[in-house]
């Protein structure tokens, strides 16, 4: 059994991963005076313009899960460079927005739509999560993947690569269910990307259901990371595997009206 002592140990420990994580994410965005860049994510090509949250296994993950079908009417929640956007589009969504609170990033999401032939089908607006929708914009399927980390409310944010990776006491979570119900569908679903390493799930769940949404675990995967690549810090040398691997989960959740 663990110890009182060893539990806060354990929860110490939890905390420091997703620290090193979070800060090795951040510095792998590259800086928003970058170049503009290609990348490849489930066998297609992707521009990424400066400042653009580069596309990385998380969001192959996060758009393979989500339940794309023909006919449906799709909003992504922080559009980024487009992936999530494109893919709804050629798997059969008859409307598909969406929405990024850097002009970059709708830019961006434009321009891999037009790549990849479905410039006609997306649209992609630069708003503070709802703020620039039409009052009946309504949608069957509103995902998001949004800053994951649960910083403390007095974490400070400089950059906006910072503000891509951490939600300082949840605000944003908070204001996203706060705001969403108006432009879902009666028998609409949210799903959201989340992570026992990096986030907090129970808290995302319980802000949800104040504001009216009850949820599940719609689908998980832990995503092994090399603890070389991520510098080997004491945190992330103690959550290695015997192959030096860190695992690092992800987990959607899917909400509906309670």
């Amino acid at each position: 059994m663990t110890t009182g002592i060893g539990q806060e140990r354990e929860k110490n420990m939890e905390y420091d991963l997703g620290a090193e994580v979070a800060e090795w994410m951040l510095s792998q965005t590259g800086a928003p005076a970058g170049a503009r860049s290609t990348t490849t994510l489930m066998g297609m090509q992707w521009d990424v313009f400066p400042g653009v949250w580069h596309p990385n296994p998380g969001t192959r993950l996060f758009t393979s899960w989500l339940p794309i079908a023909d006919g449906c009417r799709l909003l992504e929640v922080g559009c980024a460079a487009g992936v999530t956007c494109v893919v709804a589009a050629r798997g059969g969504c008859t409307r598909v927005v969406g929405v990024d609170i850097y002009p970059a990033a709708t830019d961006n999401t434009r321009r891999n739509a037009a790549r990849h032939g479905v410039a006609g089908r997306v649209e992609a607006l630069t708003s503070d999560l709802f703020a620039e929708l039409d009052e009946d914009d309504v949608f069957d399927v509103i995902c998001s993947n949004p800053p994951l980390v649960k910083a403390p409310e007095s974490r400070r944010i400089d950059t906006a690569t910072e503000q891509m990776v951490y939600d300082p006491g949840y605000e944003l979570h908070r204001r996203f269910f706060r705001e969403v119900g108006p432009h879902l569908a009666d028998d609409g679903r949210i799903y959201m990307l989340t992570s026992e390493t990096l986030a907090d799930p129970a808290a995302l769940r319980k802000l949800a259901a104040e504001a009216g949404f009850t949820g599940r675990v719609h689908a998980s995967e832990a995503i092994g990371i090399p603890a070389s690549v991520m510098g080997s810090t004491p945190a992330v040398v103690a959550a290695a595997d015997e192959h030096g691997v860190v695992r690092v989960d992800f987990t959607m959740l899917e909400f509906q009206r309670g």
